[in-house]
């Protein structure tokens, strides 16, 4: 190890947006002279991660690190192989590893916020620490939680984008919306019966809050910048790879923009995607509508 080396962790990059990532990223190091990025590979399966190595051609630079994020043991181990492999150093953190639930139950929907926000939180409380001085966190997130935000009550809107917005209180309104999917009052709760993948919508728009938070907390250390990032509607195993849409490659490119675009040009903790800064709220009630129509169809698809 050198001091000039980054070292990159992609959750998730065993297949589909995360693996896209990490080949980006080798193409980037391939361009340029003396590159000495150290790339880890984030998978829950072991398995898994090393065939993502060898369809790679088992580059020198990229390594495995088994991570489920959804496991606060598995965190730890990995958070402990950073510190013992890579001397606790890491410049760029992407937080891309999640799931959409195949059935609407209460088991399904605990499952997604464990992966997609808490998750996510556990994550970057542990490695956050170690990465240096001017330090990136991408946050993969969704148009689905700012839409989705839309057609929430109005109460639940201000909640969700309040300025002052605190972990804990966010974590409330995670555990009070499981809590309302539970007993079957999430309309009395401000989510309308139309929300569709309402825990995952609702996993994204609390990941989006998130962000924003962690932005304010981190920014004043080490100048660490924390951003959201929407790769897309992109064709994966996460939605049985749906016909007409784009590709994982070209949702990793919005992930990579995030990377490589200067952080005067960008807003700490802003929510992107293709490099445009979005709202935190959709306010496109045409695709929100359109969005609507379109997850009725797919939602036949994947359950």
């Amino acid at each position: 190890m050198t001091e000039q080396k980054r070292v990159i962790l992609v959750t998730g990059a065993n297949k589909g947006i995360g693996f896209e990532v990490v080949k980006k990223f080798l193409q980037e190091s391939s361009s340029k002279t003396n590159n000495n990025d150290v790339i880890l590979l984030g998978s829950r399966n072991i398995k898994r991660g090393e065939d993502a190595i060898q369809q790679l051609g088992c580059p020198s630079n990229v390594h495995l690190l088994q991570l489920d994020t959804s496991s606060k043991e598995s965190i730890i181990l990995a958070t402990n192989e950073i510190k013992q492999k890579y001397n606790g150093h890491l410049d760029i953190l992407i937080n891309n590893a999640g799931i959409v639930p195949r059935e609407d139950s209460i088991e399904a929907a605990k499952s997604t916020l464990a992966t997609n926000y808490y998750g996510v939180k556990m994550v970057n409380e542990h490695l956050i620490p170690l990465l240096h001085e001017n330090g990136r966190v991408i946050n993969v997130a969704s148009t689905v939680g700012s839409m989705g935000l839309y057609i929430c009550s109005k109460e639940l809107q201000k909640r969700y984008t309040s300025s002052t917005l605190t972990i804990e209180e966010l974590d409330h309104l995670v555990e009070d919306f499981l809590s309302a999917f539970e007993s079957h009052n999430l309309e009395h709760m401000g989510y309308p019966s139309e929300l569709p993948f309402k825990a995952y919508s609702v996993s994204k728009a609390a990941l989006i809050a998130l962000t924003r938070i962690e932005a304010r907390e981190y920014s004043h250390k080490k100048n660490i910048s924390i951003y959201a990032v929407c790769p897309g509607f992109c064709a994966t195993d996460l939605n049985n790879n749906a016909a007409g849409a784009r590709s994982a490659s070209l949702g990793a490119d919005s992930i990579l923009y995030m990377i490589n675009t200067p952080t005067n040009e960008l807003e700490n903790g802003g929510f992107y995607r293709d490099g445009e800064k979005l709202s935190q709220i959709c306010d496109d009630d045409a695709a929100v509508r359109a969005y609507i129509e379109h997850s009725k169809k797919l939602v036949e698809k994947i359950q």
